[in-house]
């Protein structure tokens, strides 16, 4: 496997663990619960939110592989240079956002198992756990969009993909729906991964911007 190969398949790698990172911590308390409900929460399943956060900072680490797997694939088309930019952009944002959260939940996990902690400190950690969550639908917004703009309009991803991607990345900055649009991004991530993996851009920068969109993606009207 090569270097290219290893960076898209690390999208399928962001899923599982994220994914596992969700089942893990399991349904949190809401923003508005009272305090004890809080304190009971993290008192009670302290174990599993802290193996949750771990879970969820690896898989950040792993995002911002997939992510530099697609600005390679949007560079080497060399027709979107500023979409390149902001794929680039939006997985810092992303995995940063991430990682934060997943220091959060790890530090909920340590604190919500020590008797003499102070019942403020955990609510003041929930909150931020839930707001951190902003930024990274912030950065994958912008990943998605990158991936949608490319894909659609010079089909450097295949539109079944670039498609979805639009819908996914303008629903993560709908609060309403943000959360759902990220768990959905989840499986497109799986099938993007295999699609860089399995159709990967060819050519230097330079020669992928030929004319034929078939030659951006693997297609075969590209060898006709």
């Amino acid at each position: 496997m090569n270097r290219q190969n290893a960076l898209a398949y690390s999208g399928i790698g962001f899923a599982v663990l994220t994914a596992a990172a969700f089942l893990t911590i399991g349904p949190i308390p809401r923003d508005d619960a009272a305090i004890a409900t809080i304190t009971a929460y993290y008192g009670g399943h302290h174990g599993q939110v802290y193996l949750g956060g771990i879970l969820l900072g690896y898989a950040a680490i792993l995002l911002a592989a997939f992510g530099v797997a697609i600005w390679d694939r949007i560079r080497r088309a060399d027709r979107h240079p500023a979409a390149a930019g902001t794929a680039l952009a939006g997985t810092a944002i992303a995995a940063v956002g991430q990682l934060a959260t997943a220091s959060v939940y790890v530090a909920l996990g340590e604190l919500g198992g020590k008797p003499g902690t102070a019942t403020g400190a955990l609510q003041a950690l929930h909150a931020l756990g839930t707001g951190l969550s902003l930024a990274t639908a912030g950065g994958v917004a912008l990943l998605l969009l990158a991936v949608a703009a490319t894909g659609i309009s010079a089909r450097v991803f295949p539109r079944w993909l670039a498609w979805p991607a639009f819908v996914l990345g303008t629903g993560q900055m709908v609060i309403p729906v943000s959360f759902t649009a990220f768990l959905i991004t989840i499986p497109w991530a799986i099938a993007a991964s295999i699609v860089l993996a399995l159709r990967p851009a060819e050519g230097s920068p330079g020669l992928a911007g030929s004319e034929s969109p078939g030659a951006l993606t693997g297609h075969p009207a590209a060898k006709s």
